[in-house]
């Protein structure tokens, strides 16, 4: 690629972008991804991805949760059903406590079909049940986490999600 920056597209900013994001070169990434908004804030690469799904994953990792959620809602506005975006902004909701947003980003992972959704159902349904948990739903809770414990009969995770809600349950009444 030609040096000089202003010779470069918004498709050479965004390889750009993806290559130093898996090096880990954030910095680097972050510089080139925002090239490309700067350029066209509609960008989208020929594989469907977004310079604001990256953007997103890097503030999160940095722990700028609010940050993250503007860049995957923005993510979002360009692809409403981006999965990744979806599930990047609905754990930046569960972090912030905002439950029943959380709750509808991942349910509309679920709308996905299945064919082509990459994120384990069991994984979607565990965080929905989490969710629903903390927000001491426990109908709920126990409904979604049972659906996941059901997918994957032997993970510890989800036996201990369902036990602790039964439990609570047990407490209430």
């Amino acid at each position: 690629m030609d040096k000089n920056n202003t010779r470069r597209s918004a498709a050479d900013w965004f390889n750009e972008g993806l290559r130093c994001f898996n090096k880990p070169d954030g910095i680097g990434a972050v510089r080139a991804f925002e090239m490309v908004v700067e350029m066209d804030p509609a960008y989208r690469h020929e594989d469907g991805d977004n310079p604001y799904f990256y953007l997103g994953k890097i503030s999160e990792i940095e722990g700028r949760i609010d940050d993250a959620i503007m860049l995957y809602s923005s993510a979002l506005t360009l692809n409403p059903y981006d999965e990744e975006s979806l599930i990047g902004r609905g754990s930046c909701y569960t972090v912030k406590k905002n439950h029943e947003v959380a709750v509808a980003d991942f349910k509309k992972v679920l709308d996905i079909p299945p064919k082509i959704r990459n994120a384990p159902l069991k994984d979607v349904l565990y965080a929905i049940a989490e969710n629903y948990r903390q927000q001491m739903d426990y109908p709920n809770a126990l409904h979604w986490g049972e659906k996941a414990l059901s997918e994957d009969p032997r993970n510890y995770q989800y036996q201990e999600l369902v036990a602790e809600i039964k439990k609570q349950m047990q407490g209430t009444l």
